[in-house]
């Protein structure tokens, strides 16, 4: 229980934040600015940081009440059991998704596919996208070419063996759920969520890095949750700390940003037991240490033996340059000669006058690395330097290229093509491949799912499509952690935050960056609803056990 001024306080600072991501992501996703000098924008953001307090306020209230008349009951219901069987979830899941698959068979062969292909079949690998999976997805179109003569059984292979994953990693949620006691009633609507979101269903056949990373840290993070609310029990399990260190191995290898989500996650954690006065566990440096021994091998015999050529550094400069980009564009005629001289070394004119405000593609495509690092220091200089100069074009570049992580109601179009199609998710198959339309009816759905914004726009859809609803979903359930001081699980929605801090600073805002939040919603949702029962001691914990297993 906490008192009112504390709930109103919490309740004011979350509702001034969804406040502004409404008001301002409006502005940002209908006139591709945000003008910070009108007053009227402050009026607005006030009314509707009001609204978002009062609604916030009646959550809080709402869910302190569920979690007093509910917690008994939902043990009980627990008590009465669920679908125990992995497999039968594993396979109602893939009869959910296979629908998908034939209406695009052999799979949704897109985004970097072709690219990691390409490197496959040249034989020159680099690391601008995770060389375990330019070798799985890659791999398998050109193996099972030389094997078949068809590219499509190699694409196919790969998408079935992905569904297979990744329904493991979503089944593992509606498990864990039972471990702690979360009513009957959650259980089925994960396994309803993840079975019929047409999100999970598309992403399930996308040939893409994301939808392995995601499972990895899924399932990472739900270890950490155990270890910080089932500490002893986990502790005991060596087979949790070996699947607990083979999830953060491939969150790590998946994808870049992975490297730094685990690691800081993984850091603070081990921070926190020191600061307790608590030596480390041997298994948790025993695993810390695998893990980086595992890392160490990949990125360096590994790399050594394909011959892997380091990534570009303009990946990691998207922000930056798309910032100067749109001073280049908006405030041309303030600019002094020598500086765009200086900026034209490093990026061609020809890039930045293609400028487009939410991908950072188009100008980086021509980046000189050479040339920057000639002259990095009067870059970052100069990057300063016109920071100061122009300030709102800095920060209009940055809310433009994360806009439709935020804004619940955003049509995620990144990429503005010029055929008026949106960019929520690539629905097609791209070469090597051949695409094979089985079922029409349900193709047409997914590709106007996919491409058309009317469909993105229709009501209520965000509750279903929109990354923002499912990142605003997020904060309020780390408010509500954080104002009822309950530390221990607020600890564990650290992770999310450090993914958004990445794919905030990456070069466009898509849905595949963010899919973990869809992933995890289900058991954010219990976190949220019945923080008690993670809560509870290791004792109560161990007679619910107790009792399952006598029954």
């Amino acid at each position: 229980m906490v008192s009112i001024r504390r709930k109103l306080l919490f309740s004011g600072g979350i509702g001034g934040i969804i406040g502004f991501c409404y008001v301002a992501g409006y502005s940002l996703d209908r006139w591709y600015s945000l003008d910070l000098t009108q007053k009227i924008f402050y009026g607005k953001w006030l009314l509707a940081a009001l609204v978002g307090a009062g609604l916030v306020y009646g959550i809080f209230s709402l869910v302190e009440r569920i979690g007093k008349t509910a917690e008994n009951s939902a043990r009980v219901v627990w008590l009465s059991g669920f679908l125990h069987s992995r497999c039968c979830c594993v396979l109602l899941l893939l009869i959910c998704w296979l629908p998908v698959l034939l209406s695009l068979f052999p799979g949704a062969f897109s985004y970097d596919a072709y690219w990691e292909w390409e490197q496959v079949a040249e034989g020159r690998i680099t690391a601008h996208h995770p060389v375990i999976h330019v070798l799985l997805a890659g791999g398998a179109a050109e193996w099972f070419h030389e094997l078949t003569g068809s590219y499509n059984v190699g694409i196919a292979v790969y998408c079935i063996t992905q569904m297979i994953v990744l329904a493991c990693a979503l089944t593992s949620t509606i498990f864990f759920m039972q471990e702690f006691g979360l009513p009957r009633w959650m259980q089925v609507f994960a396994l309803l969520f993840y079975g019929l979101s047409p999100v999970i269903q598309l992403f399930s056949i996308s040939v893409t890095k994301d939808v392995l990373f995601t499972a990895a840290l899924l399932v990472f993070y739900l270890y950490v949750i155990r270890f910080y609310c089932r500490r002893e029990v986990f502790i005991a399990g060596r087979k949790n700390w070996i699947l607990w260190g083979i999830s953060a191995f491939f969150s790590i290898i998946l994808r870049n940003n992975g490297l730094y989500v685990v690691v800081f996650t993984l850091f603070v954690m081990a921070v926190g037991e020191i600061r307790k006065r608590k030596t480390l566990q041997k298994r948790f440096l025993a695993m810390l240490t695998a893990v980086a021994v595992l890392y160490g091998l990949y990125t360096g015999p590994f790399y050594r033996l394909l011959n892997v050529a380091p990534g570009g550094i303009e990946e990691m400069l998207s922000v930056p340059l798309q910032q100067m980009a749109r001073v280049h564009k908006y405030d041309y005629n303030a600019l002094e000669q020598q500086d765009l001289e200086l900026l034209y070394r490093v990026v061609p004119k020809e890039d930045l006058d293609s400028y487009r405000s939410t991908v950072a593609d188009f100008v980086k495509k021509g980046f000189d690395r050479q040339g920057f690092d000639e002259n990095r220091k009067e870059i970052i200089e100069l990057w300063v330097k016109w920071g100061r100069q122009h300030p709102f074009t800095y920060v209009n570049s940055f809310l433009l290229g994360t806009v439709d992580f935020w804004y619940p109601n955003a049509v995620v179009d990144g990429y503005q093509d010029v055929y008026d199609k949106s960019s929520f998710f690539d629905y097609q198959v791209d070469k090597p491949g051949t695409e094979i339309v089985l079922l029409p009816a349900v193709h047409k759905y997914y590709e106007a799912l996919s491409w058309d914004k009317k469909a993105q726009q229709t009501p209520f859809a965000f509750l279903i499509l929109s990354p923002g609803w499912y990142i605003m979903m997020w904060l309020v359930i780390s408010g509500y952690l954080w104002c009822y001081k309950k530390y221990t699980l607020l600890a564990t929605m650290l992770l999310f935050f450090l993914l958004l801090v990445t794919v905030f600073l990456g070069p466009i805002a898509l849905v595949r960056y963010v899919l973990v939040f869809y992933a995890a919603f289900p058991v954010l949702l219990g976190v949220f609803l019945y923080s008690d029962l993670f809560l509870e001691s290791t004792e109560m914990q161990q007679k619910r056990k107790d009792c399952v297993e006598m029954l």
